[in-house]
């Protein structure tokens, strides 16, 4: 007989098959798939608690697959035998090859995923749920990191046991810890910030069926026939329609001027709203904000659509960022303990203003950045 946990994983996958080929499942179609695969009816009444917990693991394995460091990210599988195994060892959801140092250095990591919901601003992990996951750990070469997705927040956190607070059942780790400790930098996750002004001037035309290169309309202006992004208001670089989705979803702009070109033509030209701020971006983020203004990420049910532009998400991204003059930082862990220091270590040992900085931030309270470049 099938485990009934595992039957409702088949059942995850096969509803997510259906959807990702255009045929989604009514409810009523999952209910009877339920029925027939899962035999422990308290499992079935539970299917959209796990089923979130799965999404959460499936966007996971999608969004770092596409950053820079990350060479390869394997399922572990989790259909364990013999059945009693679970009692001792727990398989994590993902084991990742990625970059340390170098094109040329490769490690592995474990990883476990877990979803944040609703507006809690904390995680519990229980310590049965620690103890057999560790014993994993110890099994193996390689670490363990817990991968969180603060699902209201639009943002991951990677962190290592170290960083959560033991309480008597659990270990708990805030959203403010969390983000203080965060070690997605060793796979690439950069933070960017935006300091410069950014400009952009954009072209109409209210010509019915105008044929252009952009896919959008202004709802006052008409077609999209052209725009520019500019660091200083003078000179303009043109950007395509797939780079707009990514700028619309990171700034806020403010009109400064508007020009009549001729009867059928206007020009606007906007400008970021900095309020004497920065505006600041893991990369990891703004690709979700990204794919989510383009509705291929649901953020009601965590749902991406898979498709090339996708996949060329970083590209998307990280062009959009040099073109609005940002600049690659690392968020750096304030934890100092033996497993987030050897993490540290082998991926930026070698890049000594990087390294040097994470060693000498113990008085700083908040979130510690190092550029990307030496000073």
């Amino acid at each position: 007989m099938t485990n009934p946990i595992q039957g409702v994983r088949h059942v995850f996958d096969i509803v997510k098959a259906a959807r990702d080929n255009q045929n989604p499942f009514s409810d009523e179609m999952i209910q009877q798939l339920l029925d027939a695969t899962v035999s422990d009816e308290k499992i079935r009444s539970r299917y959209n608690n796990f089923s979130k917990g799965y999404s959460a693991e499936e966007l996971f394995r999608r969004i770092f697959s596409l950053l820079p460091w990350v060479r390869l990210i394997t399922p572990l599988g989790q259909e364990q035998y013999p059945e009693v195994s679970k009692q001792n060892l727990q398989t994590p959801d993902y084991e990742i090859t990625y970059e340390v140092g170098s094109q040329r250095e490769l490690k592995k990591i474990l990883v476990e995923v877990k979803l944040v919901d609703g507006n809690k601003q904390s995680f519990e992990l229980l310590k049965n749920t620690y103890e057999v996951l560790k014993n994993y750990e110890d099994s193996s070469p390689h670490p363990l990191v817990f991968a969180v997705f603060w699902r209201n927040r639009l943002q991951w956190t990677i962190n290592s046991i170290e960083a959560f607070s033991e309480k008597s059942s659990c270990y708990k780790i805030s959203y403010e810890q969390a983000c203080l400790n965060d070690l997605s930098a060793v796979f690439g996750d950069y933070s960017y910030v935006f300091r410069k002004p950014i400009y952009r001037k954009s072209r109409f035309s209210n010509i019915k069926n105008h044929r252009s290169k952009y896919y959008h309309n202004h709802e006052k202006y008409g077609q999209t026939i052209y725009e520019g992004i500019s660091l200083d208001g003078k000179k303009y670089k043109e950007i395509i329609s797939i780079e707009t989705p990514v700028i619309d979803s990171a700034f806020n702009f403010e009109q400064i001027n508007y020009k009549k070109l001729n009867s059928r033509r206007i020009e606007i030209v906007e400008k970021v709203i900095l309020n004497d701020s920065v505006y600041v971006y893991k990369l990891s983020s703004l690709i979700l904000g990204f794919l989510m203004k383009i509705y291929y990420y649901n953020k009601d049910d965590m749902y991406y659509q898979d498709n090339f532009i996708v996949e060329n998400a970083f590209n998307i991204v990280d062009t959009v960022r040099r073109t609005c003059g940002g600049e690659k930082f690392y968020l750096l862990p304030q934890n100092k303990q033996e497993k987030t220091r050897n993490l540290m270590k082998d991926q930026f040992g070698n890049a000594p203003h990087i390294y040097k900085m994470y060693n000498s931030n113990e008085l700083l309270d908040g979130p510690i950045l190092c550029s990307h470049e030496p000073f």
